[in-house]
């Protein structure tokens, strides 16, 4: 792979990785310059060899991403219960790997040992260290990769095993620090290790005396200087992120170069029950940012292609902070997902409003607020339900419109998304209703009940539709074919 020669602007922060990792990706034909971030990542979000995944790597190629963060779990094997032979890397990821280095995107691999384990890690057995040794090891080998990311993000702050509390106390932050430590002296000098710590904001450090952010602050400066951190921002899911706030949290590391880990569109739920997709363009992030951070990951939610409307806000801003235009930028994605059809592209603007709000703000719908469960249990919230009434009169119309949208993939997730809130919306109501009833003890619950079953069977030939409906009532208690759901 050639490398992109490094500018009399370069940053600081991008030459310090340059100095811990040999070197920063280049982009084949990316016609970005001095402008934008030097490392522009996006995490892969799904299977090697699953078509969404495939799908959702070229569009983010095509955008000028360069690099790729993968999890371990998609990347192979490595630990004892499901590789006691040895790590073992998935086929599907090695082709993954070659295509990638030839389309010239750099792979970063995130190692959970605690995740990946199940909480099972024992920080003081040497077989877990070698065991992830060798995993690193294999990565570089037979795949190329040449950045590690050791994380121990949400998971516990208090150990567990005795072992690990006669050896370090009560608190993890002194295990992951000393196995981060001892990887590094142990890994090939050309592998670059990163840290993402169970504290990884502002907000997670507070004040710097719980019982977590106290160990962790003191012992960082007993890491390698080379070892950079995995950050979010002020919060998990930032609303804004400035210059200052990641001046103030280098500064609070010891100066270590700062990879910002930026939760938008955000969802890694394994659930597959989103009601609403994030269609927001990215906002709240200072220019200057590219001038502290040795790197930037965006986050796609799930479905991948419903995360492009955001994503290609992410990339306008990553080769051009200077110049982005959050409002301009989600204009000329919507004209490109929706295509020449002027129906589309409306449909698709109306969509925006209602989905596309910004972080914390409102009409901004990410998979923990709008999802089945969580609409069951908002069903004595008023506001809430009288929402999902236009839902039922005006989907049908704008889904017809969008069937029109230009981009495939994109259309095809909105609207199955869509979909799903339409099978509620259309229950919703009658839920509400046969509750009330049932609560009055009135006799005529059970012609309620019948419609619903009838709103149920109009769903039938939409497995997707029809699970998440099915969630809610399950959820709200709703009896059908006689017996409690």
């Amino acid at each position: 792979m050639t490398l992109r020669k490094p500018s009399r602007h370069l940053t600081v922060a991008a030459l310090a990785l340059l100095a811990i990792g040999g070197g920063l990706p280049a982009v084949a034909g990316s016609a970005v310059g001095d402008a934008g971030f030097a490392v522009r990542m996006v995490k892969l979000a799904g299977p090697a060899d699953d078509k969404a995944t495939v799908e959702h790597l070229k569009f983010c190629r095509k955008l000028g991403f360069n690099a790729l963060w993968v999890y371990s779990h998609e990347a192979g094997v490595w630990t004892k219960e499901r590789a006691p032979k040895g790590p073992i890397l998935d086929p599907a990821f090695l082709r993954l790997a070659r295509s990638a280095r030839r389309h010239g995107m750099d792979l970063w691999v995130s190692i959970n040992p605690v995740a990946d384990t199940f909480g099972a890690f024992v920080f003081s057995d040497p077989d877990g260290e070698r065991r992830l040794l060798s995993f690193a090891t294999l990565l570089e080998k037979q795949a190329g990769v040449r950045r590690i990311v050791l994380s121990f993000d949400d998971q516990p702050t208090e150990l567990r095993d005795l072992a690990d509390v006669f050896r370090y106390g009560r608190s993890t932050a002194p295990a992951h620090l000393d196995l981060v430590r001892r990887l590094a002296g142990a890994l090939p000098g050309d592998i670059a290790l990163w840290m993402c710590a169970a504290a990884y904001c502002d907000g997670h450090l507070g004040d710097g005396q719980g019982l977590y952010a106290k160990p962790f602050l003191a012992g960082l400066a007993s890491l390698p200087p080379a070892i950079g951190i995995v950050w979010t921002g002020p919060k998990v899911l930032s609303p804004t992120i400035t210059r200052a706030d990641l001046e103030a949290a280098r500064a609070r590391l010891g100066g270590r170069p700062l990879f910002l880990y930026d939760n938008l569109p955000v969802g890694d739920s394994d659930e597959r029950d989103e009601m609403a997709l994030i269609l927001g363009g990215l906002r709240g992030r200072d220019p200057g940012i590219r001038d502290v951070v040795a790197a930037y990951l965006a986050c796609p939610q799930r479905p991948l292609a419903g995360s492009r409307l955001s994503l290609l806000t992410t990339a306008e801003f990553l080769n051009d902070p200077a110049g982005y235009d959050p409002d301009a930028a989600v204009a000329r994605a919507i004209a490109k997902l929706a295509g020449e059809d002027r129906g589309a592209r409306t449909a698709l603007e109306t969509q925006q409003l209602e989905w596309g709000g910004p972080i914390e703000g409102r009409n901004f719908w990410p998979r923990d607020v709008m999802n089945p469960v969580a609409a069951a249990h908002r069903l004595f919230d008023p506001a809430f339900v009288e929402s999902f009434t236009w839902t039922v009169a005006r989907y049908p119309g704008r889904m017809a419109a969008l069937e029109h949208a230009a981009d495939a993939p994109f259309r095809r997730d909105l609207l199955r998304i869509m979909r799903r809130r339409l099978a509620i919306a259309q229950a919703m109501p009658l839920t509400v209703d046969y509750l009330a009833r049932v609560r009055a003890g009135r006799s005529d619950a059970g012609e309620v009940l019948a419609r619903i079953a009838g709103v149920r069977r109009f769903w039938n030939d939409d497995a997707d539709a029809s699970y998440v409906l099915d969630l809610f009532l399950d959820t709200a208690e709703i009896p059908m074919n006689g017996r409690p759901r």
